[in-house]
């Protein structure tokens, strides 16, 4: 089966050789690395000065230190910072790529897509974070600062959001697109860069605490859901919007000793279920890709296993 999509087609677009890709995310991961050189710099001298060993994926270890919550969460995405920085600089020269083709399908970056994706996938979080405090409100601890609230919600909003749209440009844009141009297909892009979605995050302090066998699965799941996201609607705008508006809410809302984002956020959570929450994100995840199918009038799903004809759209 053949069918036109505008996204991927795009893909086909500059110079795509495999060499290039993988030296770009050489480059990627050593600027997101150097991005990462002032976190791991105040944890050192913190650590030297308190007299205190800590172990730099373990969260618990690093509360020992003191260190101000915001200023820990900003210094942990100054790396994404860096990487989206260089990614943006290195697109056009190296592959003679519009960073906007990267984007969108559309002739246009579509942001009220964005923004209904973020409103749709917010509201079904906030409703599940209601009905979990409903339930067992005892597990929940009230910890509501003022003054370090509205610094996180300045840091959400700006430093959140480009951590987000870095993944999302990378994972779901830059590999799933130049994947499609290699398989030509984007069933198989959808499942490579959703397991590489999740191995990114196999460093995550969660993945530690609860096992690989039960956080792996939900970091590909999410892959997969935003991949066909992208697939459906030949752009990255919903994707984008919903993975920044999950990141924002989960550093607002509710924050847990296991988590790597360690806010200031209004409630922390005593006892965290792995499980559960593996279920709420597959039921939010049917409900949300429902809403959006029928709002945009995607069509049939088959559209993820269609064939990609190379040719160049303008």
């Amino acid at each position: 089966m053949n069918m036109k999509n505008t996204y991927f087609l795009k893909g086909f677009k500059g110079n795509n050789h495999i060499g290039l890709y993988l030296l770009m995310l050489v480059i990627l991961i050593i600027a997101t690395a150097l991005g990462s050189i002032p976190y791991a710099l105040i944890i050192t001298i913190k650590s030297e000065i308190l007299g205190i060993a800590i172990d730099p994926s373990d969260m618990r270890s690093i509360s020992q230190l003191g260190i101000n919550q915001n200023l820990l969460l900003f210094l942990m995405i100054l790396s994404f910072v860096v990487g989206l920085a260089a990614f943006i600089f290195l697109i056009k020269p190296m592959h003679n790529k519009k960073i906007k083709d990267i984007l969108t399908g559309r002739k246009n970056f579509d942001l009220k897509r964005l923004f209904f994706g973020a409103a749709v996938w917010g509201g079904l979080m906030i409703v599940s974070f209601i009905v979990s405090y409903t339930l067992n409100p005892s597990d929940y601890t009230l910890q509501f600062n003022l003054n370090q609230f509205i610094i996180l919600i300045f840091i959400s909003i700006v430093f959140i959001t480009i951590q987000a749209s870095f993944e999302e440009i990378i994972f779901r844009g830059y590999l799933q697109q130049g994947l499609a141009v290699l398989f030509k297909n984007a069933w198989i892009p959808l499942i490579i860069t959703s397991i590489l979605f999740g191995l990114g995050h196999i460093s995550n302090p969660e993945v530690k605490e609860f096992g690989v066998g039960i956080m792996l699965p939900q970091y590909i799941t999410l892959g997969l859901i935003f991949g066909i996201c992208v697939i459906m609607d030949e752009g990255l705008e919903i994707v984008i919007g919903v993975h920044v508006i999950n990141n924002i809410l989960s550093a607002l809302l509710v924050t847990d000793e296991s988590s790597v984002l360690q806010t200031a956020a209004i409630f922390k959570v005593k006892n965290v279920n792995p499980m559960y929450s593996f279920y709420e994100l597959i039921i939010l995840s049917v409900l949300f890709l429902g809403i959006i199918s029928y709002k945009y009038k995607w069509g049939s799903f088959k559209k993820i296993f269609a064939k990609i004809t190379p040719e160049i759209s303008e």
